[in-house]
């Protein structure tokens, strides 16, 4: 294998080698998502990123870590021929693949929010009657511009601000029953994800805006006292973030999926935390899939509707 098979195969297509094995992509924005079970792998060109396990790469990367290959095999793959003819097939004779020219510097991408539309109605009634999140939770997050809906495609827009109050973060959530939608867009800072800052000592982590608005739901009492922050995702940034400027945090709480993908990640970040921090990591985990799912089965709905009733 030479450099120069090792340069090729590492720029070789990712989104049309996963294509010709039958592999299914979503298109999310500039990107394209592929589910490998249950974790979200985002794919652009050649390169990929485990949303779950933070590990990323080229082509030939993809190839050892999702297939086992060895590196020589996972560029013969690429390359449409065997370990053993890497340097005797002739360049002129190999196949024809689609090769990604050298990453160029990019340029940095400016975070600009959707237009807000005239009233909430849209996104109160999602939140609130299809997932049964708590009216005033959601109020307090539009109140404090935090949560608003958009003009044009009517998505629940969920925004991060610094301690300025500047937008530094926007994810968006489809509002309609059967739309999958969901999009962090371009120029967001993953450190100011979705969140709220409390005076406690303890800081709850989700993977979502709706998990995150769900939990608080089932726990109420004295809610704004504490901090919360969505992941959007699965990277400590937004902790790492709360913890360098929230000076009085001290416990930790994961409360992420309750699946194999979300379990992998609390170890992961718990890890990452207890080696740079001097805080005490929990982990939560739903009886449900995810807090949403808690918040909506029949044991809890009953307990929910007493709350909002008091």
């Amino acid at each position: 294998m030479t450099a120069k098979d090792r340069y090729q195969a590492g720029h070789a297509d990712l989104v049309y080698w996963l294509r010709s094995r039958g592999e299914t992509l979503k298109k999310s924005g500039s990107e394209w998502e592929w589910d490998h079970q249950g974790e979200r792998v985002t794919v652009r060109n050649n390169v990929w990123f485990d949303q779950y396990t933070q590990e990323g790469g080229d082509a030939v990367k993809f190839l050892q870590y999702f297939y086992g290959m060895s590196e020589e095999r996972a560029v013969a793959e690429h390359l449409g021929c065997s370990v053993s003819e890497l340097d005797d097939v002739p360049e002129h004779l190999r196949p024809a693949r689609k090769v990604v020219p050298p990453k160029q510097e990019e340029k940095k991408i400016e975070l600009i929010p959707p237009a807000a539309n005239g009233n909430m109605r849209r996104v109160f009634a999602y939140l609130c009657q299809t997932r049964g999140i708590y009216p005033e939770v959601v109020s307090a997050f539009a109140h404090a511009h935090l949560i608003y809906e958009s003009a044009d495609k009517h998505n629940a827009v969920f925004v991060g601000m610094d301690e300025k109050g500047r937008v530094k973060h926007i994810h968006m959530r489809g509002t309609l029953s059967e739309s999958g939608f969901r999009q962090t867009l371009g120029g967001s800072e993953k450190a100011y994800s979705f969140h709220h800052t409390g005076t406690s000592r303890q800081l709850f982590v989700f993977e979502a805006p709706i998990d995150m608005l769900s939990y608080i739901s089932l726990h109420p009492e004295n809610w704004q006292e504490n901090s919360y922050v969505a992941l959007c995702g699965v990277g400590s940034a937004p902790i790492q973030r709360f913890l360098e400027e929230v000076p009085q945090l001290e416990e930790v709480t994961l409360c992420l999926d309750n699946d194999e993908a979300g379990h992998k990640a609390a170890g992961r970040i718990a890890r990452e935390l207890l080696e740079e921090w001097e805080v005490e990591v929990s982990a939560h985990f739903p009886d449900q899939k995810d807090w949403n799912e808690e918040l909506l089965s029949p044991s809890q709905e009953e307990t929910v509707g007493q709350v909002m009733a008091m």
